[in-house]
């Protein structure tokens, strides 16, 4: 649904049920121009996990370039499964000890 930023203001309470209970989007629009959306909370969950687990994992990449630096300036041979386990090894560490 597309509603007019004017509108929207009118009739803010009727648009934020639409979008809770019918998980309807709609889109805000401004001089023909859509500027903005209200979506469900189960929608912008969605759309967060993908970016969550993404930055999760360049987070990772990161770590593991930065080992492979370490080895290559000792003159060391990289070996990738090595590091997995290494970080596979530090995740438990880790999850065990926050409970």
């Amino acid at each position: 649904m597309k509603v007019s930023i004017r509108k929207a203001r009118e009739k803010f309470s009727e648009i934020v049920n639409t979008v809770a209970i019918k998980g309807e989007r709609v889109i805000l629009i401004s001089k023909n121009k859509p500027k903005a959306a209200i979506v469900s909370l189960k929608d912008l969950e969605s759309l967060e996990k993908p970016a969550i687990k993404r930055a999760k994992r360049l987070a990772q990449i990161e770590r593991i370039g930065k080992i492979r630096n370490a080895l290559h300036q000792k003159r060391l041979i990289s070996d990738s499964i090595l590091i997995l386990r290494k970080m596979r090894e530090e995740r438990i560490e880790k999850l065990s000890g926050s409970n």
